[in-house]
């Protein structure tokens, strides 16, 4: 077997490899005789069929299409490994000959890469204090999970619920996809509307229709309404007055679960608040953090990896459409978009997730940080104690050495030990 190796910009190589006769011989056999196993020839016992004979009998091309499924994967993987080469992408495969059989496989390989300052990065991000305010908010959001609700005959006004329909119209009048809804419940003031819509919904009595316009904001999730005047037309069904419960004795214990003062109810959504924003703050400093080792690093990205990523996050995309009820020709047809177009709008996300990718594996080596089997038994150990016995041996298998997800757990621990050193010293 010859195999040669070229260069190719983007770190990048060109691996061909050319079998003789003998050898391409050899896995033509052993396909044949696979083959032969599933088809029935009178005369020849299965997987003893010769491979003229058995030319005869299965489709043209099939046992050299199976030839070339056993022989390129081997003869790839013995390439690979005799020439010491870190590929990091799956390779494209071109057969220029059958028989002998002789390919080229392009593949990227490990790039060059570069990061420095890492050490000297700087995350200021001001801690939200937590304060009685919210404290308050959050015990009158658990009241208005138990309010009752009374039907009143009269105008709507700010802490209404109103039962209403609606639909969005553009400046020529023709009906916007995603802006309409039937009986949909509004509690008017909670901003859950585009901003100035609830305002309108205001003085607004039982079956009675109104037309108004509101602007979208300039920052609306879906671009195609940014900025954009929207004509909505809506028929009010039902208001309803919301009542409150009191802070009884009886409500408390309804919602702490036990016989507690308002007081310690207080004290204890404080603390419940100050976790959580603890928690929330860590984590946005450590993603500020990722997000300039990123920009830190110096990397000529390989165009096949770089390729791979963008397929992942397509279907990552679909998967989010489907969730919501779309199909991705219905997003693109809302959208007014191309399947390219919405591809090309991920490519310096993409780009950004691989700089991260190499820039962390770079910064792992130079440090000497690794996540050693006591830190992933641990781990897993932690893991598997958020579920109930009966199912912890089914984790511990997921997170077998080798699994997708101990590769994970492993990456997550050498990151926890890198913002130790560096974000939390």
């Amino acid at each position: 077997m010859n195999i040669s190796v070229d260069k190719l910009p983007k770190s990048e190589v060109k691996v061909t490899v050319e079998l003789s006769l003998e050898e391409t011989t050899k896995f033509l056999e052993k396909a044949a005789a696979e083959v032969s196993k599933m088809v029935k020839v009178p005369g020849f016992r299965p997987g003893t069929v010769p491979l003229e004979v058995l030319k005869q009998h299965v489709k043209e091309g099939a046992i050299e299409g199976h030839m070339l499924d056993l022989a390129i994967p081997e003869t790839y993987t013995k390439a690979v490994k005799d020439n010491n080469l870190e590929v990091v992408s799956r390779p494209k495969v071109k057969v220029t000959s059958d028989v002998p059989l002789k390919y080229e496989a392009t593949v990227a390989i490990y790039p060059e890469v570069k990061v420095s300052g890492y050490d000297k990065i700087k995350v200021k991000i001001e801690e939200e204090k937590v304060n009685d305010k919210d404290v308050e908010a959050v015990l009158e959001d658990l009241q208005k999970r138990h309010a009752k609700y009374t039907i009143v005959d009269r105008e709507a006004k700010k802490g209404d619920r109103v039962e209403i329909d609606f639909e969005g119209f553009d400046d020529g009048g023709a009906p916007l996809e995603n802006t309409q809804s039937k009986h949909h419940p509004v509690i008017i003031g909670d901003g859950n509307m585009v901003p100035g819509f609830e305002d309108n919904l205001e003085g607004m009595k039982k079956g009675e229709n109104k037309e108004f316009e509101v602007k979208f904001p300039k920052d609306y999730f879906h671009k195609p309404f940014q900025n954009k005047k929207v004509k909505f037309k809506v028929f009010i069904h039902e208001v309803e007055e919301i009542k409150l419960p009191e802070l009884s004795p009886e409500f408390i214990k309804q919602i702490a679960g036990e016989e507690k003062s308002v007081e310690e109810v207080k004290k204890d959504i404080f603390a419940n608040l100050e976790r959580e924003r603890e928690h929330a703050l860590k984590t946005r400093k450590e993603d500020e953090y990722l997000n300039q080792l990123a920009d830190l690093t110096k990397v000529d990205i390989p165009q096949s990896l770089l390729d791979e990523e963008l397929d992942g996050m397509m279907e990552e995309f679909q998967a989010s459409l489907e969730q919501r009820g779309l199909t991705l020709a219905q997003y693109l047809e809302q959208a007014k978009k191309t399947a390219e177009e919405v591809r090309d709008m991920r490519k310096s996300e993409a780009e950004k997730r691989l700089k991260l990718r190499f820039g962390l594996q770079q910064v792992f080596t130079q440090e000497k940080i690794d996540a050693t089997e006591e830190d992933l038994n641990k781990e897993v150990e932690t893991i598997m104690n958020l579920y109930p016995e009966a199912e912890r041996s089914k984790v511990e298998t997921e997170y077998k050495e080798g699994s997708y997800l101990r590769r994970r757990l492993e990456n997550k621990v050498k990151m926890e030990k890198l913002f130790a050193r560096y974000l939390f010293k």
